[in-house]
């Protein structure tokens, strides 16, 4: 019996499509990728297993390596919000804080870290991410003043809370996030302040175990 011979037919695939698709999708994520932004203050979080997120309206407390203290106001309305408290606080000692302009405040309200004594504000206005950082490291005093001489760090809580009491108070939320290599009296002195100021509750920042922060 003969037998039956299949026919050949072309392996050939037509990848033009595939291709197409291909580019379009690299093309995708490459618009819509987000890189991480600079940090004008380099801190290395020590690790820890909490998958906690972090929520919006967060006030974080950043110490770096020297023990310096640096806040991160998240909410760009709310940093003018709680400048306006300080100015109230701190016009008739420092007269340049009473002369900022609404521009000099709206810049202020896209500062990502307030680093500085209150008295050096305005000079932090407008400046660019490495100008800030080359700004922070010519001050003889970097960083939030909170001895108990010169309490700048206790003012800044309480103005955040008097800013936030006009909305909603249990939206604020304080957080600390201290570099590993850190001195620990750094960190304690933040948390005796806010103890201070009958804030009991608060986040430590950390980074996942085996991922960089």
């Amino acid at each position: 019996m003969p037998k039956i011979k299949v026919p050949r037919k072309s392996t050939h695939v037509d990848m033009t499509a595939m291709c197409d698709v291909a580019f379009l999708l690299l093309t995708f994520f490459i618009l819509t990728a987000k890189f991480r932004p600079t940090q004008i203050v380099p801190i290395d979080t020590p690790t820890s297993r909490a998958t906690k997120p972090v929520v919006e309206d967060l006030i974080t407390f950043e110490v770096d390596k020297d023990g310096h203290t640096y806040m991160n106001i998240k909410v760009p309305k709310k940093r003018v919000a709680i400048l306006d408290q300080m100015i109230a606080k701190y016009a008739a000692k420092y007269p340049n804080l009473a002369t900022l302009s609404p521009k000099q405040k709206m810049q202020f309200g896209q500062l990502e870290v307030v680093g500085t004594p209150v008295q050096y504000v305005d000079k932090t206005l407008g400046k660019k991410e490495d100008e800030l950082k080359d700004f922070f490291k010519t001050l003889s005093e970097q960083g939030i003043p909170k001895d108990s001489t010169n309490n700048q760090l206790g003012d800044w809580i309480m103005a955040a809370r008097f800013a936030y009491a006009e909305d909603d108070i249990n939206k604020l939320k304080f957080a600390i996030k201290g570099d590993k290599t850190t001195n620990i009296k750094a960190v304690q002195r933040i948390i005796d302040v806010l103890r201070e100021k009958d804030i009991y509750s608060f986040n430590l920042v950390t980074a996942m175990e085996g991922k960089k922060d």
